[in-house]
Formats: C-alpha cells, structure tokens, sequence
C-alpha cells in the first residue's frame, strides 16, 4: 500500500464561495521521459528572470548537469520535512541545481518560503509560480510538494509526488539519473 503524504492548498475565500469553480479542460501534466516543459518565472530573492531552457546545456559540459525542481508552499509540512533531504541532495551532487518554485500566492508568503529554504541551506533560487506554470506543471489540484528530476537535454528522468518514507529513499537515485550523461 502506497500513501501519498502531500500538503493540499488551504482554503481561500475563492474555493469557499458558495458558487461551484468552472470545470476545465484536462492538462497533460509532464511525464518521465519526456522533454521538460519550459518555465520562465521571477526569482523572489531578486526578481530576475530564471528560465528553464537556460539552464540546461545539451553537450552536458557545463554545470548544472541536472536540475531539480521543487514545487512547495509555505504552508506546506511535507515540503518543510523534505528540505534536509534537497540540502543532502545538493551536498552530495555539486552539479545538481535545485530549483525551489513556491506556488504561494502572495508575495509575504513567498518572502516566508525563502526564508525557510534558505535556513535549510538550499543555495538555488526561488522562483514565483503563476497560474500557467502551475497548470503546465501540477494541474488544477494544488498538492505539494512535487519533484521534477530533469538531466541536462531537458528530459524529465523522474517525478515524485508528496514527500515520505517511500519517496525519501528514491531521491538520490533519482539525481543520479539526472546527472548522468
């Protein structure tokens, strides 16, 4: 039996109204093996820029080699739990940039989830979700955290959805086939 331990978005006023949300369309969310959608979204930490396809390099010859991005709320206890396992990740991976993207709405909230991802020790940006990126990335449901192993060509190598004990173990693996060239 496998138990997804992930954090659902709390309530706004928005998903309290009495009115029921308009359905949408299904989203082809990434999937392993696959070209990586492109994301280009603002850093909080200094509002610049950071894109996806930048940051990769198809000869593997410079560095990041691999990138994982962490989809996390500050809200979020399984993302918080998770954060020593990124840091060990990075430590033990030199080439490997992690990549945090706070899907907080607000920008105090934001402000918080880079605290937190700093006194972890993570040293990758944090970067402002908007609504696109979300739905390209998550869907309509707004469950974090979500791991997205991506290697240097841009192939999504592997994805973890919520943070546990059967997640935990996987997560060096999984860099590993992100850095591999």
């Amino acid at each position: 039996m496998l138990f997804l331990l992930a954090c659902q978005d709390p309530p706004g006023p928005a998903q309290t109204a009495a009115a029921p949300a308009a359905p949408t369309a299904p989203v082809a969310l990434p999937k392993s093996g696959n070209p990586a959608p492109d994301l280009s979204l603002p850093d909080v930490e200094g509002g610049e820029t950071w894109t996806l396809s930048a940051h990769l390099d198809p000869t593997g010859q410079s560095d990041p080699k691999g990138i994982v991005l962490a989809f996390m709320a500050s809200w979020c206890t399984y993302c918080t739990r998770s954060l020593p396992t990124l840091v060990e990740l990075q430590e033990a991976n030199p080439s490997l940039e992690i990549v945090t993207v706070s899907i907080d709405d607000s920008p105090s909230a934001q402000q918080k989830e880079l605290e937190k991802v700093r006194k972890a020790g993570l040293t990758g940006p944090v970067l402002a979700a908007d609504s696109a990126t979300l739905r390209a990335w998550i869907g309509s449901g707004r469950s974090v955290p979500k791991y997205y192993f991506i290697d240097h060509n841009g192939v999504l190598v592997a994805k973890d959805d919520g943070f546990g004990d059967k997640v935990q173990p996987l997560m060096p693996k999984q860099a590993a086939r992100a850095l591999r060239d």
